[in-house]
């Protein structure tokens, strides 16, 4: 139910979009047309383009593409904290389409729904045939109802569920009723062959509110972005030490993300050919990627640095096998193996040509630093600039690279940072600074 932070649609203003939402279906040009006017009214907050959304989503055609329109409509006014979209989107909790059943239930958590009549009729889906209990049960746990902990723990202990409703339940009880002897079987989540479920599992681990489980989270073979969304979540303490946890260390490792460090599963029968392994960091599972790195990190660093720089060219055209590129490059310069090419590749994947928010930015600056170029001085003080800059974990990367530099401007370029409009950030910088003199 997350907004995508990239924006691939094409682009229309807000007065283009308020007229496609006014227009019959009969009248538009495509009924995609719905969506895009949703998606990019998203963009756009306030009381003109809340009044339009709240219209749409009472009209109700049978057509497809209006129905997901109308679906990402309810998200975006849940979004916008739409307080009067309640009443009108909590009709649809007896739709037939249990997708937009689904949405309605997500917006009630997002909208802090106290309505008691809507509360009744959302709990009485755990007792009704309904396909996705996971979003039941993690809805009412945002909004604090307890009342129902006997069905959802006999929901977390029958084997015969699904993996991801059993973890919603296993997160629920841990939040409310403190039965934190259920610690391991959410963490054994991370564990899990699916990466699904493993992405449930991180999810789960945040909502159950547990920060002891964070150090597990940075060593489960997900996306480095979840493990970035499990810190912010979680660490709502003004204290840069909780548990014997400190917060810029669990920061630092997530970033970094050394493939090295991770509890991989296994994969049966892994074919050690390099070419089968420079494939696999094309994979859409992570696991399989970082597996396929730590294997490929055993050859000879002088042809994996030729394998690499051969596939590069079809690295580019995928975001994902990029990120891993990157992180066995770093591998290799930490073994002191330097390719002329790198700063070039560097160069590529910082420029305004990426969206901000890719996971590679954030290694890219990362290993920018390890390598002998001047210019990450010149060009350092864009990434203290939100407006250059907007996404944290990048300005955050920026002043970890510092580490690298060791310069006795170290002081000076940290200073850039410390009102930044991210706490960990500022966190940071004045860690930096405050060690430095």
């Amino acid at each position: 139910m997350n907004n995508n932070r990239f924006n691939n649609l094409p682009k229309i203003n807000k007065n283009d979009a308020l007229d496609i939402l006014l227009k019959p279906l009969t009248e538009i040009n495509c009924s995609a047309d719905y969506y895009k006017a949703v998606f990019h009214l998203g963009s756009y907050p306030g009381e003109q383009t809340e009044n339009a959304l709240l219209d749409f989503i009472q009209l109700d055609y049978l057509d497809l593409q209006f129905k997901i329109a109308r679906r990402k409509a309810i998200e975006v006014l849940a979004f916008f904290d739409c307080k009067e979209a309640i009443p009108l989107i909590a009709v649809y909790l007896k739709n037939e389409d249990p997708y937009l059943v689904e949405t309605v239930i997500w917006s009630m958590g997002e909208l802090q729904c106290t309505d008691l009549n809507t509360l009744k009729e959302i709990i009485s889906l755990l007792y009704k045939p309904f396909k996705n209990k996971r979003i039941v049960i993690q809805t009412l746990a945002k909004l604090g109802v307890s009342t129902e902990m006997e069905i959802i723990r006999s929901f977390s202990e029958d084997l015969n569920l699904e993996t991801s409703v059993r973890g919603a339940s296993i997160a629920a009880l841990m939040k409310f009723n403190n039965e934190n002897d259920r610690f391991d079987d959410l963490t054994n989540f991370l564990t899990l062959p699916n990466q699904n479920d493993r992405h449930c599992a991180v999810e789960d681990i945040i909502n159950s509110e547990n920060i002891l489980m964070l150090p597990f989270v940075l060593k489960a073979p997900v996306s480095p972005s979840f493990k970035i969304r499990a810190i912010d979540k979680m660490w709502t303490y003004e204290t840069l030490t909780i548990h014997n946890l400190s917060l810029i260390d669990l920061l630092d490792s997530a970033i970094v993300d050394d493939p090295i460090q991770i509890n991989t599963l296994k994969i049966p029968n892994l074919d050690l050919d390099i070419s089968f392994l420079i494939d696999q960091l094309f994979h859409t599972d992570f696991n399989r990627c970082y597996c396929s790195i730590k294997a490929l990190n055993d050859l000879d660093p002088d042809t994996l640095l030729s394998y690499l720089n051969i596939n590069w060219d079809r690295a580019k055209k995928d975001y994902g096998a990029i990120y891993f590129f990157i992180s066995s490059y770093k591998l290799l310069l930490e073994k002191g193996i330097y390719d002329k090419t790198i700063e070039s590749k560097i160069d590529y994947l910082l420029s305004n040509k990426w969206p901000d928010y890719m996971k590679f930015k954030s290694l890219t600056i990362f290993v920018w630093s390890c390598l002998e170029d001047s210019r990450f001085f010149k060009y350092f003080p864009k990434f203290a600039d939100e407006e250059l800059t907007p996404y944290w974990v990048n300005r955050y990367t920026a002043l970890l690279s510092l580490r690298n530099k060791r310069k006795t401007s170290n002081s000076y370029l940290s200073k850039l940072f410390i009102n930044d409009s991210h706490r960990f950030v500022r966190e940071k910088a004045k860690m930096i600074y405050s060690d430095i003199d």
